[in-house]
């Protein structure tokens, strides 16, 4: 359902091995959108820049905030989806509440 844009954000939380989840470097909150590749299977994709955001044509879906996390530990992915929403205040409580210290904003 195409509604109204969410906003630009790009936010991380790090964290110098958290004692309560120790297994975490860091996490970050990205705003992404659903792409569509050649063969019309969908992944999801995080705006390059600003720019790129103002371009996206909202009739090809909203856009959402996915939150991703960095492992310590070594593993063939950079960082894995711990969820997505279209709640940017939700995005930024749950990395937050994972890792037990306030978001830095990195948007610009």
């Amino acid at each position: 359902m195409v509604g109204l844009p969410n906003k630009f954000y790009r936010g991380v939380v790090h964290s110098p091995k958290n004692p309560k989840h120790p297994n975490f470097r860091f996490i970050i909150v990205d705003t992404v959108y659903e792409k569509q590749d050649e063969n019309g299977e969908y992944y999801i994709d995080s705006f390059n820049s600003y720019e790129d955001f103002l371009l996206h044509n909202p009739d090809q879906g909203d856009s959402f905030y996915g939150v991703y996390g960095s492992y310590w530990i070594d593993i063939p992915k950079n960082c894995l989806k711990i969820t997505e929403t279209h709640s940017l205040k939700e995005a930024i409580l749950i990395a937050e509440s994972i890792m037990g210290n306030l978001i830095i904003d990195t948007t610009f």
